[in-house]
């Protein structure tokens, strides 16, 4: 059943981008869905489950963390002579699946100052550049936080189970 319904996605999203309900659209969105089912089965890993509260958490935190980022931008545009610490850091993310690690890769570009630029998958780790980096363990920390808060909100059960239980910053992801 999730196949033919991911099938229907395909094809109504190309006929969207065609903005034409033709007998030819419908046939060659069916022939490119099939397609890109056929070769990409990696879609199909793991189970991507929705809970209002704890995603209300999760954008909460992230509209928080945008505030606080544009600030820190501004500042340091308006004060030029303020010296700016920028370097990349490592984050190795835990309980992640693919498309939470992505989730959490894209939060951390949206965020002013901060863009992801490298995931590595064994073992995964996010590489993100900073724009303040005084404070390394920090920059981990309010990462790891907007990991725990993505996998609590769209992880399935077996990535919460998967949650380091002693990272000092579960509190704010509970």
């Amino acid at each position: 059943m999730t196949q033919v319904l991911r099938l229907g996605v395909l094809v109504t999203v190309w006929l969207m981008l065609w903005s034409d309900l033709s007998w030819a659209n419908l046939v060659s969105g069916f022939v490119v869905a099939g397609a890109i089912a056929t070769l990409f089965p990696a879609w199909n890993r793991g189970i991507l489950a929705i809970r209002p509260l704890a995603f209300a958490k999760f954008a909460i935190y992230f509209l928080y963390k945008l505030v606080q980022a544009s600030l820190v931008v501004a500042v340091t545009v308006v004060v030029p002579h303020k010296r700016v610490r920028r370097g990349i850091i490592a984050v190795p993310l835990q309980g992640c699946s693919d498309a939470v690690a992505t989730l959490v890769a894209d939060a951390i570009s949206l965020t002013p100052g901060t863009l992801t630029l490298e995931v590595r998958r064994e073992p995964l780790t996010l590489y993100v550049h900073a724009l303040d980096t005084r404070d390394v363990t920090q920059v981990q920390r309010e990462v790891r936080t907007l990991e725990l808060l993505a996998v609590r909100a769209f992880g399935d059960a077996d990535a919460i189970a998967g949650l380091a239980v002693d990272d000092i910053t579960s509190w704010r992801a509970e």
